[in-house]
């Protein structure tokens, strides 16, 4: 048995559930709706902590990017690849190649996760308020609050789809695009790839950039929709 323990505290963290709990717990102490499952409750500690995570692992991934960029600065001519040229790969520190894979991955994963920890949030809110919406539907009616305020919801369908195949049916590789070096963009690839004609079997870490951005808008409407269900009861 487990007798004697720490717990590590946290502070300065992401304060994005705070203003959240204001409106929940506002709303509790004036009698306008009773108190909130502690199930509910500890989503909130579930996004929170996943918020703290994914700055972490983006300061990760570019760092690495720019410690790989500069060292492909060292390449020959026979390094590079082109559809007239196989050429032979370029050597990098393993360490540095696959800390770059675990971080890629485990930005979708755990984005993706906090993603659904909103959703799930979403929905038990909306029940609290007394607003409740259909079983699984959170996300569609997300993505139309994304949309009535006037944002793009798509970004979510891609992060899923790369979350879900690198789960459940492969593994993701890399290589670097050198087509207007000396800028590069890291290729995300599904496969081992030596053509890239069919965009649907790799992706570009600006493709990723688009995605954190996405998320990065989301949060505020997301949160204020929360808010604004209390407002009114």
């Amino acid at each position: 048995m487990v007798k004697k323990w720490l717990h590590i505290r946290e502070l300065g963290g992401d304060p994005w559930i705070l203003p959240i709990w204001v409106a929940v717990n506002d709303a509790i102490s004036t009698g306008r709706v009773s108190d909130l499952a502690p199930e509910a409750r500890q989503l909130g500690g579930y996004i929170s902590i996943r918020l703290n995570m994914l700055p972490r692992i983006i300061k990760r991934i570019n760092g690495q990017c720019k410690q790989l960029y500069e060292k492909i600065g060292e390449r020959k001519p026979e390094h590079e690849f082109s559809e007239s040229h196989r050429g032979v790969s370029f050597e990098i520190n393993y360490d540095l190649k696959y800390n770059l894979i675990i971080d890629i991955n485990s930005l979708l994963y755990e984005l993706n996760a906090c993603c659904d920890f909103m959703a799930a949030l979403f929905e038990a809110l909306h029940k609290h308020a007394g607003k409740p919406i259909a079983m699984n539907s959170a996300g569609l009616l997300i993505k139309k609050v994304l949309e009535d305020a006037g944002k793009n919801p798509a970004w979510f369908v891609i992060l899923d789809g790369h979350r879900n195949f690198f789960t459940h049916e492969g593994t993701p590789n890399i290589a670097v695009d050198l087509t207007n070096a000396p800028t590069y963009d890291l290729l995300i690839m599904k496969e081992n790839l030596f053509e890239f004609s069919d965009t649907s079997k790799f992706f570009r870490l600006s493709d990723l950039n688009d995605i954190v951005q996405g998320f990065v808008v989301a949060r505020p409407i997301i949160q204020r929709h929360l808010i604004g269900l209390y407002k009114d009861i």
